[in-house]
């Protein structure tokens, strides 16, 4: 497995709820000294809080954290800058990382109302680094936020201290209204849940061409450092790996519909366009995503996850960090992970990649 990037983490909280914040802090502490660069954690309302968990690691352990991602509608820009800028006090100076998109239209889609997507994550990060450097803001540049938010426009802002970090922004999404925002505004674009299949399919050059075209019209020679998750459920059990993965398999598969894949497409990748009708037809009369996921064969899986057991993984990863390293990602983020994050960690590291 020939990869010249970083390799990270990433614990999304919602499927981790049986972890505490000082048992986070421990699995990342495990996440070092298995020799990862970096952890990621994600932004959900009704879970634990995402900078009270990177504030609890980043003062524990020499590791990168970041957001990933970070959602604009939960946090109005200046309380996210505050937070970013305390939380780079407790990194010794190594990146702070934040990744910022939309949100999950399948959970904070039903939460929130998701007004003008594109314009309040430009607005946002264009605001919190506007922050972060010393500038002083007013809200008449930044309407969609100022309105969602309910900030008077000609108020003006100012943070009261500096960053005691570098502070990188990554993009999220993968339509190319916002890669090209990643490419204008930010120092990468990160390749969220679908990049299994978009890879497969092919359509992940064309998707990064228009980032990084973006980033060389608006700075030449400007080099954007993008980040790619890759989802993988690994267990000495394979059942359990499988079983575990099978309801985000079900998301995916029905985003992908969405993003308009079509039933050559989904062949290419591994899937019968017969399943993906089955589970919209489940879904229709309420089955959850859940019970929805008991339609998806075994075979089906790896069509958009890594899953099984050590040396099936070993296999399915070799050929996605190959294609990783062809389109010159910076870092690998492993997402997911599987039924126990310990076994995962060690087993990804000790079993897989060192192999």
């Amino acid at each position: 497995m020939n990869f010249r990037g970083e390799l990270a983490l990433k614990f999304t909280l919602q499927i981790a709820n049986q972890y505490t914040v000082p048992e986070l802090v421990r699995l990342a502490q495990l996440a070092h000294a298995e020799g990862f660069k970096q952890v990621w954690v994600n932004d959900n309302l009704c879970q634990r809080n995402i900078f009270v968990v990177l504030a609890a690691m980043a003062s524990r352990i020499p590791i990168k954290v970041g957001t990933s991602m970070l959602v604009p509608y939960f946090r109005n820009p200046v309380d996210i800058a505050d937070s970013v800028a305390a939380l780079s006090e407790l990194t010794e100076g190594r990146e702070l990382s934040v990744g910022i998109a939309r949100g999950d239209l399948a959970r904070a889609g039903h939460q929130i109302d998701m007004k003008k997507p594109i314009a309040m994550v430009r607005e946002t990060t264009l605001a919190i680094k506007a922050l972060l450097a010393g500038e002083t803001i007013s809200f008449r540049d930044y309407p969609a936020s100022a309105a969602y938010h309910h900030i008077r426009q000609q108020q003006e802002f100012r943070l009261a201290f500096s960053p005691n970090a570098p502070v990188r922004f990554y993009c999220g999404g993968n339509g190319p209204k916002i890669l090209k925002i990643a490419g204008e505004i930010m120092d990468g674009a990160l390749i969220g849940n679908y990049y299994i299949p978009l890879v497969r399919a092919r359509r992940l050059d064309f998707l990064l061409a228009i980032a990084r075209t973006a980033a060389e019209t608006t700075q030449p020679g400007k080099a954007l450092f993008d980040v790619c998750e890759l989802d993988v459920s690994i267990s000495r059990d394979r059942r359990r790996a499988l079983q575990f993965a099978k309801p985000y398999v079900a998301h995916i598969m029905m985003v992908l519909e969405l993003m308009g894949f079509t039933p050559d497409e989904f062949r290419t990748i591994g899937i019968e366009p017969q399943l993906i009708r089955s589970l919209k037809e489940a879904s229709a009369v309420g089955a959850t995503l859940h019970a929805a996921s008991t339609l998806i064969p075994d075979d089906a899986v790896t069509s958009c996850f890594v899953a099984g057991g050590p040396q099936e993984c070993r296999d399915q990863i070799a050929t996605l960090i190959e294609e990783a390293e062809r389109l010159k990602f910076g870092q690998i983020a492993f997402s997911k992970l599987g039924p126990d994050y310990d076994e995962a960690i060690k087993l990804l590291r000790n079993q897989v990649l060192q192999a």
